[in-house]
């Protein structure tokens, strides 16, 4: 049975989909001028972490700022870091989240297809 926080075993890749989502937002608000059409993806990546962050404890929220992306990020766009952090949380078995991260779930694949499609 599902509780109503997310398992500890998946905690980490949680945390590296926040990282990932966070990364996307920063470089889309930093890009604007250069790449106007990826600004809603971040817009959308942003409003994703935050509804991801919600579901961690005060303890694991307090960690989030040690969490890296990988250093091959750094030559992403948006639209790869999206679909990277969707990729990452397809590493988790959905019984380790609480019903709650449905939502969150289902708004990144939205955000993916939205990457990928355009």
């Amino acid at each position: 049975m599902r509780t109503q926080a997310i398992h500890k075993q998946a905690v980490p890749v949680w945390m590296e989909v926040i990282a990932l989502l966070t990364e996307a937002a920063d470089l889309g608000s930093t890009q604007i001028g250069r790449r106007p059409e990826e600004h809603s993806l971040a817009l959308g990546a942003e409003l994703v972490a935050g509804k991801a962050v919600g579901l961690l404890e005060e303890a694991d929220r307090a960690r989030l700022d040690n969490v890296s992306v990988p250093a091959a990020a750094a030559a992403w766009s948006v639209p790869d870091l999206v679909v990277e952090a969707e990729r990452v949380l397809r590493g988790v078995s959905f019984d380790l989240l609480p019903p709650r991260a449905s939502e969150v779930v289902i708004d990144l694949l939205d955000l993916a297809w939205e990457a990928r499609h355009g």
